[in-house]
């Protein structure tokens, strides 16, 4: 059941008793700007590690340890335009604890979001700065792999230069240095006050119980609650496909893709578009797998992934550079061969089979019941029977989503100059 606790606050109750552990995820989204990302990125790691009442993680993590392995994370991530940051808790179903851990956990996420560690309108100095360290450390990290480095290189290759989709969810490095304790802590009282919010408890708990209790938390009504921001992204062709190299001491060069495909969650051919992506990279039973790396020998890796909320489609292998343009060359023709139908009705059916089998499976982890959910509300989508709408997808259909594939950005990181 869903529930409205004030202007831009929403809570959905999920009643179950399949798990041992119940779940919580309380997200906080509003659009990505050209400066928010780092941001709230950060903001999100000082909520996590410190309180007022509990100043240090180590003090935090006790609290946690006598609520029977409870846990409390809170991280970024994004949804098309929407910039998010979100707290997952889990913890044991009361009855196993012989105790109310509800409430005791759901006061301790009181304390994390509404009493930080925080005096005279800015966090705490050494807490600020030893988090903003450990940012840019990780965020450095991330790029240290050169597969998620060619992955990014491509996305800065095909969104245009103005667009805030050229920044990842986490932030840059970079402008870790440009925040401060008090810019930071603006950025909370924004979060805090114009975020929508968007509750979600999974578990096996009264109803009335978890409705009332979360209505005690002291969110104040959004303003503009009902204005409806722009969540997914739309970007007009090139004239011509955008192509990049960069050379680098690596063993194995990456050859990455971008194709406009815009197919959006929610749209009349999104289920054939995730069938498509599958039969085209997304399986070991796709054309990139089967004809790329086994059988022709010429990728390391060969896979595609279908983004729904911005309109793309990427590529990614890794390769021998001498190669790049063979490969190219055949990852063009499998494309062709699926716009020309050149596909089995034995591995259509493969395909179809598998991904439904994965979105049943899927129903036995929490997270990605709550994950479909969150993304449902921010759509304003209705909850859907997903292994059915596979089963639904024609081949017609499939091939229809190929040919609406325009190729965008090549981006080639490689060993040899």
């Amino acid at each position: 059941m869903r529930y409205q606790l004030t202007d831009g606050v929403n809570l959905e109750v999920i009643p179950t008793n399949k798990f041992n552990m119940n779940q919580i995820l309380i997200n906080f989204a509003t659009p990505q700007t050209a400066d928010n990302a780092t941001a709230r990125n950060l903001l999100a790691n000082l909520l996590e590690t410190s309180t007022n009442k509990y100043p240090t993680q180590t003090e935090l993590a006790d609290q946690l340890a006598k609520m029977y392995g409870a846990y409390v994370n809170m991280g970024v991530s994004r949804v098309g335009r929407l910039h998010c940051v979100r707290l997952k808790a889990s913890f044991v179903n009361n009855e196993l604890a012989n105790e109310d851990l509800f409430q005791q956990l759901l006061a301790l996420i009181q304390e994390m979001l509404f009493n930080p560690l925080v005096s005279d309108n800015q966090f705490d100095e050494a807490t600020f700065a030893r988090q903003a360290v450990n940012l840019q450390s990780t965020i450095k990290g991330y790029y240290d792999d050169k597969q998620f480095w060619a992955a990014r290189r491509l996305l800065d290759l095909y969104y245009r230069d103005d667009s805030v989709m050229k920044i990842p969810s986490f932030g840059r490095a970079q402008a870790v240095n440009q925040l401060t304790p008090a810019s930071v802590y603006q950025t909370y009282q924004r979060m805090l006050t114009n975020d929508r919010v968007d509750i979600f408890f999974l578990g096996n708990i009264d109803e009335e119980q978890v409705k009332q209790a979360f209505a005690q938390l002291p969110f104040t009504p959004r303003p503009n609650a009902d204005a409806q921001p722009e969540i997914l992204y739309h970007q007009p062709l090139y004239r011509q496909v955008q192509r990049q190299v960069e050379y680098q001491p690596v063993s194995q060069a990456k050859l990455n893709i971008g194709y406009q495909l815009p197919l959006y969650s929610g749209t009349e051919l999104y289920y054939a578009g995730i069938v498509f992506n599958d039969l085209f990279g997304g399986s070991p039973f796709s054309k990139l797998y089967v004809n790329i790396r086994e059988q022709a020998g010429l990728a390391y890796y060969a896979a595609s992934r279908l983004m729904p909320f911005n309109g793309l489609l990427s590529v990614q292998s890794g390769i021998d550079s001498k190669r790049a343009v063979q490969v190219e060359g055949l990852i063009d023709s499998q494309l062709a061969d699926l716009q020309a139908g050149r596909f089995s009705t034995e591995r259509f059916t493969e395909v179809q089979n598998g991904l439904a089998n994965q979105y049943l499976s899927s129903n036995d982890l929490a997270g990605n019941i709550l994950g479909r959910r969150l993304t449902n509300q921010l759509l304003g989508l209705p909850n859907q029977d997903e292994a059915a709408a596979i089963h639904a997808v024609t081949r017609e259909q499939v091939v229809a989503v190929a040919k609406m594939m325009k190729k965008q950005a090549v981006y080639l990181l490689s060993g040899e100059n």
